[in-house]
């Protein structure tokens, strides 16, 4: 992969060439070690997924003296273009089961990312631009309906920094419908910076997440979610838990939209906000062990 360095003063900027629609780009300040960095990744790509199962999840005999395999059903999908994704996670033991399922996908990455470096005469501040036209599309409906010994079954919806989903526990009897929606349209950053540091750094996903969901439970339901600024700042956060048998409803519409509308005061502002939080799409446990070994 070709990396271009361009050198900015005592200000170092770093993006890579485009290659298989992903790059690395950042600024870098020499005097005081401040730096932004940012890596995507995405392609041009369909998905268009439907489906459906219906059984009995039953003890099987698989060998003429009778050996018994327990009975277990799990599924587990993971999808992600240009930090859209989604991820669910199913696992049930001896019970009847049904679910239907439809997902698709659509991602372009054929645009050029371009950049731009603007130091006005007399001024010793800099602004440094990135534009990305990688749009991507994400619709997924998926039904579950199961009665029997134990289910547990996960879902997160994540879009460039906000995230939403739920988990339910245990459960004797689950249904539930779930619908989600979600569309990046592009992404802009501005980084401003002087000789002496990074001043701020602010990162634009235009983008919208709708998650809309109808259950039936027996055991725990967790229901979250959480929206961040440009600055990866948490602004809207909620979690919810519910033990017992409950008929929930609910939904999610969140939008960040770039409008190109700077204060002539933010340049002052010397604080870059790190990475606070925790995305639930990265933080709950997906594995086997953690489907069933949920910590309450």
């Amino acid at each position: 992969m070709r990396k271009v360095f361009v050198y900015l003063l005592l200000l170092a900027g770093l993006i890579s060439s485009a290659s298989a629609a992903s790059y690395t780009f950042g600024v870098y300040n020499v005097t005081d070690g401040s730096s932004f960095w940012i890596s995507r990744q995405s392609a041009n790509m369909t998905l268009d997924l439907s489906g459906s199962v219906e059984g009995e999840i039953a003890p099987i005999a698989v060998t003429p003296a009778g050996r018994v395999l327990s009975p277990y059903y799990s599924a587990s999908s993971d999808l992600d273009a240009n930090d859209v994704r989604l991820r669910e996670r199913t696992a049930a033991l001896e019970g009847t089961y049904s679910s239907e399922e439809a997902i698709y996908l659509r991602a372009w990455a054929n645009s050029a990312v371009n950049r731009t470096y603007f130091k006005p005469a007399g001024s010793g501040v800099w602004t440094i631009t990135l534009e990305e036209n990688w749009p991507v599309r994400l619709n997924a409906s998926r039904t579950v309906d199961y009665a029997g010994k134990m289910i547990n079954d996960r879902d997160c919806a994540g879009n460039n920094g906000d995230s939403v989903g739920a988990s339910f526990l245990y459960n004797t009897e689950l249904s539930k419908e779930r619908n989600v929606a979600m569309r990046l349209e592009r992404l802009n950053a501005t980084v401003i910076a002087t000789n002496d540091t990074i001043i701020s750094a602010d990162v634009f996903a235009t983008r919208s997440t709708v998650y809309d969901i109808d259950s039936h439970s027996t055991g725990i339901a967790d229901l979250r979610y959480r929206q961040v600024d440009s600055r990866n700042n948490i602004i809207n956060i909620g979690e919810e838990r519910y033990s017992g048998t409950y008929d929930i409803t609910r939904r999610v519409k969140m939008e960040l939209v770039e409008t190109n509308v700077t204060k002539k005061t933010d340049w002052l502002n010397c604080c870059i906000e790190g990475c606070s939080g925790l995305d639930p799409c990265d933080t709950m446990p997906w594995g086997g062990a953690g489907v069933f070994g949920c910590a309450c």
